[in-house]
């Protein structure tokens, strides 16, 4: 299989998995920004400086009602003001970079078909799954429930000894209905990020099930 395959392949994973939101019958219409509702954070909100290499399998229906899945390699980089998603393909080559800077979200393709979905929606499911929501001293090393509203949004997280396991996002409109639940495995003490978490968007009807290999630190130059 050439690497232009995989490129195609990397395209249409995530494309696939939340195209349902614009289907009349079996064709899909354009997503827009505007379909996924949310607020970005700036990159400094996550408060580590780090590099996270990841593997992320896309699961949803098809048209037909039978499950589909797919799976990538992926990287995530906080340094400075800056976040940067990066999707690979299997021959390791970058298919395509998504980078937040204050003001404005730059995107490399290298991808030969246009991206499908907006880069916003993949930044979003990022920081929904690894940001911080929740103020910091609402929770401790005992078992808790924060609640907090935000952004027209309420936001509920289920702590167990001192370690975040399940978070849930609901709009105070009911649109879109449903919520988007995310669940925590932690394997690495040190590890600012878990080793496993299941984002499952309700709005749009797909699963996310992003693995974390390794996290690197960034030291104060910005090298890992």
């Amino acid at each position: 299989m050439t690497t232009l395959s995989h490129h195609r392949r990397l395209a249409l994973t995530l494309a696939a998995a939340i195209s349902c939101v614009g289907c009349q019958g079996t064709r899909a219409q354009p997503l827009r920004d505007e379909d996924y509702p949310g607020t970005l954070q700036p990159a400094a909100a996550l408060p580590v400086e780090a590099v996270w290499q990841q593997h992320v399998t896309a699961s949803w229906r098809g048209p037909d009602g039978q499950p589909q899945e797919r799976g990538f390699d992926a990287a995530v980089q906080r340094r400075g003001d800056e976040l940067t998603v990066l999707g690979l393909s299997p021959m390791g080559s970058v298919g395509f970079s998504i980078t937040q800077r204050p003001g404005s979200v730059d995107v490399v393709n290298n991808i030969p078909e246009q991206m499908v979905i907006p880069p916003r929606f993949i930044l979003l499911d990022v920081q929904r799954a690894f940001f911080p929501w929740t103020p910091e001293d609402a929770h401790n090393d005992s078992d808790s429930e924060v609640v907090t509203d935000r952004d027209h949004e309420r936001i509920r997280e289920r702590w167990e000894q001192g370690r975040l396991v399940e978070r849930t996002f609901t709009r105070d409109s009911g649109v879109p209905q449903g919520l988007i639940r995310v669940a925590y495995d932690w394997g690495h003490g040190q590890w600012a990020l878990p080793e496993r978490a299941v984002l499952d968007n309700g709005w749009f009807g797909y699963r996310l099930t992003i693995v974390t290999s390794s996290e690197t630190r960034l030291d104060e130059g910005g090298q890992p």
